[in-house]
């Protein structure tokens, strides 16, 4: 028998209609207790995340940073549902970073969709992304209790 993968799509663009959802998967995920040494070390090195919106549309801001929002969303036909979120950022010529991530948690491996790995997927289209940006040779993971470099190629 074969299994169906959730139909996962990628954008750097959320509708301001999914604010709820936003501000409730990145800032009171039930699971962010585990990872409080993580998101505080990430806040202390680069600045508190934020949602911002724009002309109806939101994105994660960090003041005095320049950072980049990919969401995920489970296609369902008429409506995308947000499964995740990563925030991430070039901090040198041959490194970007990801600051922040997040998944709904009914779609978490502990959780959920055991074999839809949702998050390595989400990180998995970072990786593409980096890969595309001139001079990006390194993509560093803060939700670890250390930064750990990963070589792109």
């Amino acid at each position: 028998m074969r299994c169906l993968v959730l139909p996962l799509v990628f954008s750097s663009s959320l509708s301001s209609d999914q604010r709820d959802e936003l501000e409730s998967l990145m800032f009171f995920h039930p699971e962010q207790g585990q990872h409080v040494s993580s998101i505080n070390a990430s806040i202390v090195s680069y600045g508190f995340p934020k949602v911002i919106e724009d002309k109806g549309v939101l994105r994660i801001g960090i003041e005095g940073l320049e950072v980049q929002t990919l969401y995920a969303f489970v296609d369902r036909g008429v409506k995308k549902d947000l499964a995740g979120v990563v925030v991430y950022t070039r901090v040198h010529d041959d490194t970007m970073v990801l600051l922040h991530m997040a998944v709904r948690p009914e779609y978490c491996y502990s959780i959920g969709y055991k074999n839809e790995l949702v998050l390595v997927r989400i990180l998995t289209q970072l990786r593409a992304i980096a890969k595309r940006i001139k001079g990006i040779k390194k993509l560093s993971i803060l939700y670890a209790d250390k930064e750990i470099p990963r070589a792109l190629i």
